[in-house]
């Protein structure tokens, strides 16, 4: 699936399951990681597509990571 840059997306974690509230930084094509930011912590990191999904989940961070 495409997610066009900006798209708000929910991630679904091996350790925590679905995850909310990531906006796509960048993507170059569907076979290719997909760069995501957490909104609420800024964190970043590169994810393989089938680990998205459109969001529909609340916000998810972890509060003592916040500066």
């Amino acid at each position: 699936m495409t997610f066009p840059v900006g798209t708000i997306v929910d991630f679904n974690d091996s350790l925590f399951g679905w995850r909310g509230q990531y906006k796509v930084v960048a993507q170059k094509s569907n076979f290719e990681l997909i760069k995501i930011q957490n909104l609420g912590s800024k964190s970043q990191q590169f994810v393989h597509p089938d680990r998205l999904r459109l969001s529909r989940l609340s916000q998810f961070f972890v509060k003592s990571l916040q500066g």
